[in-house]
């Protein structure tokens, strides 16, 4: 004899189960499909990136830095070993190419300047990551001695660069605030505000700590 149950006697849990394994098991297809999509698109731009020719990096409009600009004189009559050895390498690595490539990835360098390249690309990215330190570094040694204006010069080329260093952007917050200039505190902020980086909602809170203990 054959039995014949209708759907209002099976459980509802027994639905609900089997419905949820169905969905799941959809998704994880979906999933699967996407990765898989995802993984040929980056080896299709991989094969792209190793076929690109080399560029001519002399034509490139580097980076320089103003080192003749910065207001180092300061120095020259207050010695402070720490500042002197920043300037000297700050004035070493300007005498090299310099760009910010930040967020590119070995194959997006490969692709814009080709695959020869890549270990000169690798370099500059490592000397203009080096000289967003060095700057903060030179900023904090003027800071201790009260120097806020020359301070922020230095910081203010740093965010004329595109330096992702959060604490380029603090340090020159605080700058302004010491200095009193609420405008370009303001300006510095929206700044921020309009940028993209890691570290972009931290330096945000800590903006408007400033203007809180102000």
């Amino acid at each position: 004899m054959i039995l014949l149950i209708s759907i209002s006697q099976i459980p509802i849990i027994t639905i609900a189960l089997v419905t949820f394994i169905l969905f799941v098991a959809f998704r994880i297809r979906t999933l699967r499909a996407k990765e898989v999509k995802r993984d040929e698109a980056f080896w299709e731009r991989e094969r792209m990136a190793n076929l690109t020719p080399a560029r001519d990096l002399s034509a490139i409009d580097y980076i320089t830095i103003p080192i003749e600009k910065f207001p180092l004189s300061f120095f020259v009559e207050n010695p402070d070993e720490e500042a002197d050895m920043i300037i000297d390498e700050l004035t070493e690595l300007s005498k090299t190419r310099l760009l910010n490539l930040n967020g590119k990835t070995n194959t997006d360098l490969k692709l814009e300047y080709g695959r020869k390249n890549l270990p000169e690309m690798q370099q500059i990215d490592e000397r203009f990551s080096r000289v967003t330190v060095l700057l903060c570094d030179l900023a904090k040694c003027f800071m201790e001695k009260e120097k806020y204006a020359e301070a922020a010069q230095i910081l203010e080329y740093g965010m004329s660069i595109g330096s992702d260093i959060s604490s380029n952007y603090t340090l020159l917050g605080e700058c302004y605030k010491k200095l009193g200039d609420e405008d370009k505190f303001s300006d510095l902020r929206q700044k921020v505000d309009s940028m993209d980086f890691l570290m972009k909602g931290a330096v945000l809170r800590s903006l408007d700590a400033m203007n809180t203990d102000h």
